[in-house]
């Protein structure tokens, strides 16, 4: 239960982003490869990703520096491993197009845009900026006030 606890808020913020950007795509006409069921399994393979490195110790190395160090650390880290997991699917789709050894290799290297998978990894990156930044600021202030900040005391009126 812990596990889908942990998984819920990155899936959720990676599957918002990612589907704005597949619905950005899709009217400017240029996104039909990247569409709404892609987008929502990229960001469930986000959010794995982020739990798995949450659960590996290796993170709030900097305790006595300033947040930016483990933003960027979780930023780098998270970014490191989901082009390596993005690198593993495409060639698993070269593989199963045509299962011989070394045609997911080949695949890639023929016929893979790596112009589009390094935008995509662009963005991710910037999301992960945003989603450790988020992450590490509720980590110093809590739960209870961000939530307070973002949408005011419990059982306040509007005037």
């Amino acid at each position: 239960m812990s596990e889908l606890r942990g998984l819920l808020p990155p899936t959720l913020f990676f599957l918002v982003a990612f589907n704005l950007l597949a619905l950005t795509a899709w009217l400017s006409g240029s996104g039909a490869s990247f569409g709404f069921a892609s987008a929502s399994l990229s960001a469930l393979v986000c959010g794995k990703a982020v739990l798995v490195a949450d659960n590996r110790g290796f993170f709030n190395r900097y305790p006595a520096r300033p947040l930016m160090w483990n933003v960027l650390t979780k930023t780098l880290l998270y970014s490191a491993l989901s082009t390596v997991i993005r690198l593993l699917e495409h060639g698993v789709h070269g593989w199963l197009a045509s299962p011989r050894l070394g045609s997911g290799v080949e695949f890639v290297l023929a016929d893979f845009s790596w112009a589009h998978f390094a935008m995509i990894q662009l963005w991710l990156a910037a999301l992960f900026l945003v989603y450790t930044a988020f992450g590490e600021l509720i980590g110093v202030i809590g739960r209870e006030r961000m939530a307070q900040l973002f949408f005011g005391p419990v059982g306040a009126s509007v005037a």
